[in-house]
């Protein structure tokens, strides 16, 4: 069986969020899987399995961006690194 050696991916090269595949903790140094490439990125919160976190500065307004689809609109500015979650975004799936 094959070991992950990331923490965290990003589905589609177009999404602006990415999601982790175990618990995260907040001011940590991660391992980010975009397509075929890992990159090292700095948290500022702590993420739960599963859960989304910004790649960049979201303004209020702008659409979150997963799988390539827009799934939201972000409520409030998210920084960098912030988890991304329905604190922050309103759905606009489902």
């Amino acid at each position: 069986m094959k070991i992950k050696n990331f923490d965290a991916i990003v589905l589609n090269k177009k999404d602006n969020v990415a999601t982790s595949i175990k618990l995260l903790k907040e001011n940590s140094k991660i391992i980010l899987k975009i397509e075929k490439k890992l990159f090292n990125f700095l948290l500022k919160d702590n993420i739960n399995l599963c859960h989304k976190f910004s790649l960049k500065l979201i303004k209020r307004g702008e659409k979150i961006i997963k799988y390539g689809e827009v799934i939201g609109v972000a409520t409030v500015d998210i920084k960098k690194g912030r988890h991304v979650h329905i604190q922050n975004i309103k759905s606009l799936r489902g």
